[in-house]
């Protein structure tokens, strides 16, 4: 059990280094909230929302520069508490992850699923290039690993398939 909420660990770790900056405690919240308003406009589909969640961190913002008064350093703390806070990986949001990649093709597959299948799907997702948010163009393995992936992730899944079952790519 207690390594299921470890983020919550790491959590308070980051709000240590973020107090560790110099700044008071009610600037500090302003500028978490802000961060908070500000992944909620990213995650936003509708622009009607996205435009809320943007004025909402601007005015967050706003607060945690006013309370803080130190206009010359203001963009360079609110980067330093963003980049601190983008570290917390949220344990409920990597099981929502893996369930909303997963769920379409058991649903098609009428939940007739094999090892096979669960791996073709597991090499997708760390192949695949995210086409919007944070990590645009980038690939769960070029994140993890730091070396750029140059082929496309069925390129690869090919290239597998070639080294260990050569037989399946003949022509019968």
């Amino acid at each position: 059990m207690p390594d299921l909420f470890h983020y919550f660990d790491i959590a308070k770790k980051v709000v240590n280094e973020c107090k560790a900056l110099g700044i008071d405690e009610e600037s500090l919240k302003a500028y978490f909230v802000a961060w908070q308003w500000g992944k909620a406009a990213r995650k936003a589909k509708k622009s009607g929302r996205k435009k809320r969640a943007q004025e909402q961190e601007q005015f967050c913002l706003d607060i945690a520069e006013g309370l803080h008064q130190q206009e010359s350093e203001d963009a360079t703390i609110q980067q330093e508490v963003y980049s601190r806070l983008d570290k917390i990986v949220q344990s409920s949001a990597l099981v929502e992850c893996i369930n909303s990649i997963i769920r379409p093709y058991l649903n098609t597959s009428k939940n007739q699923v094999n090892q096979e299948f669960l791996n073709l799907i597991m090499h997708y997702h760390n192949y695949r290039r995210y086409s919007d948010g944070v990590r645009k163009n980038k690939t769960p393995m070029e994140i993890l690993t730091g070396k750029e992936q140059t082929k496309d992730w069925l390129a690869i899944l090919f290239e597998i398939i070639k080294e260990r079952m050569p037989e399946l790519l003949l022509a019968s």
